[in-house]
């Protein structure tokens, strides 16, 4: 036992180095450092939840806790993050011992499965040792929580999962298109009603591996699992698994731009406020070329969108802040403005509305709570003919949800009604720097909402 002692504290000491640098990476991001939490997407008691026993859970679809007030203890890898000597480093290495153990881990993690990805109620330290350990599989008691709305993209997308995995008893390989997995079952030449056997799934699943391997080779950033069905499409299932690796090179390398052209999903870098130096002189260029789109919510330089979009060479969306008066003597050039606009890109739907609350006289790019409804009601056609908003993008925050207590930094009530309207995906806003204030917190939810302070840069996936 004092081996096992020995070796978990090492273990634990190896963890928590790699939860500290996971949590330093998203954090210079702006990402959430930490570890996803059920509750703050979904009350689990206003959902039906349905009792699916125990499963081999890929460990890579375990992306949090139930419960926010646990999830300050993990880095977003699942990793440790408290250091020295406490009583929670004293149980996590406790477990291990466990693990380590001839007996190992005899308990197993409970886990509430929403939407593919999987979050634990008991057995948090377990997942973490396990994950430390590369664990591939995880065996966990999963309860399946059952979307409110079923007839979202969300919901449609998940209810396709389902019938899907009635047959497949597949997670490891889920889609961000509609129709996929209908598609996938086609293309496997199997029939709609088939069930799959166990060497069907362990052959997807290695020849998945090879894919996702060689993708990352050539350096193609898309979402792999749609990207294998484009490739099955085109080559066809027997004959791509068949290839060697060599031959797989050589076949993505030539439908490149088919697979690219079809990925699912649009990295966006929303920015306001605050320059970035890293950025600005160069030294993370290639940090910025992985964006698909770039959003400013206003009150930057102008100079400083110029450099972005020419060296990202993607498309920049702007909206005003409330000293952005210079624009409208030296706009940003190669820059698209959406202040009062419904912008479409890739199918996206972006709403604009920049300026603050009106605090002085003289400010051209500010508004009183009358006047920025006014300006949302003149908005409501080119809503209504481009079918909702999925992204609003405004510089002031929404009333009650980031704003302070001054009149210069309040938010305004009606976009509290603009969202509840329209129930976008995001809504993103500035004006309030994340530095005023050691504990702002920049992210909340309204709804199916998120609103997220982007003052510097964050790193947003659509």
């Amino acid at each position: 036992m004092d081996v096992n002692i020995a070796e978990g504290r090492e273990q634990y000491q190896y963890a928590l180095k790699k939860g500290r640098k996971q949590f330093l990476t998203d954090r210079y991001h702006r990402v959430d450092p930490y570890i996803k939490s059920l509750d703050s997407l979904v009350n689990i008691y206003e959902c039906a939840i349905v009792d699916i026993g125990q499963i081999d859970v890929p460990a890579e679809l375990i992306v949090g806790t139930v419960n926010t007030d646990r999830r300050t203890s993990f880095a977003s890898n699942f990793m440790p993050i408290i250091r020295g000597e406490s009583e929670f480093s004293y149980k996590w290495i406790n477990v291990c011992c466990y693990h380590l153990s001839d007996s190992g881990i005899a308990d197993s993690p409970i886990a509430y499965e929403y939407l593919g990805k999987f979050y634990i109620s008991e057995g948090n330290k377990r997942v973490s040792v396990l994950k430390s350990y590369g664990a591939v599989f995880i065996p966990c008691v999963v309860k399946r929580v059952m979307p409110k709305d079923k007839y979202s993209f969300e919901g449609k997308l998940y209810y396709e999962f389902l019938e899907y995995y009635k047959l497949s008893k597949l997670y490891s390989i889920q889609f961000k298109k509609l129709g996929y997995y209908k598609k996938l079952q086609r293309l496997m030449k199997l029939d709609e009603d088939y069930e799959w056997s166990r060497k069907d799934r362990i052959t997807l699943v290695g020849f998945y591996g090879r894919l996702v391997s060689m993708l990352k080779k050539k350096k193609i950033n898309v979402y792999y699992p749609d990207a294998l069905v484009v490739l099955i499409e085109i080559y066809g299932y027997e004959f791509l698994s068949e290839m060697s690796d060599k031959q797989l090179l050589k076949a993505i390398d030539a439908v490149r731009t088919k697979i690219i052209y079809d990925k699912a999903y649009t990295n966006i870098l929303a920015i306001s406020d605050e320059e970035d130096d890293a950025l600005w002189n160069g030294y993370n260029n290639k940090y910025l070329k992985q964006f698909d789109l770039i959003i400013s919510a206003g009150d930057l330089k102008a100079e400083y969108l110029e450099y972005l979009v020419t060296v990202s060479n993607k498309p920049l969306l702007y909206v005003h802040g409330n000293h952005d008066e210079k624009y409208d003597v030296n706009p940003p050039e190669g820059c698209i403005c959406i202040d009062d606009d419904v912008y479409v890109h890739d199918g996206i739907r972006i709403l604009g509305l920049g300026g603050s609350f009106l605090y002085r006289d003289n400010g051209k790019y500010m508004y009183s709570e009358r006047q920025m409804e006014r300006r949302i009601h003149k908005l409501k056609r080119k809503i209504n003919k481009v079918g909702g908003i999925d992204i609003v993008v405004a510089h002031a925050p929404v009333k009650g949800y980031g704003d302070l207590e001054d009149i210069a930094h309040q938010g305004f009530a009606c976009f509290v009604k603009l969202i509840e309207d329209y129930k976008p995906k995001y809504f993103f806003y500035g004006h309030v720097h994340t530095r005023y204030s050691h504990n702002y917190v920049g992210y909340y939810k309204l709804g199916d909402t998120q609103i997220i302070n982007v003052s510097d840069k964050r790193s947003i996936i659509y």
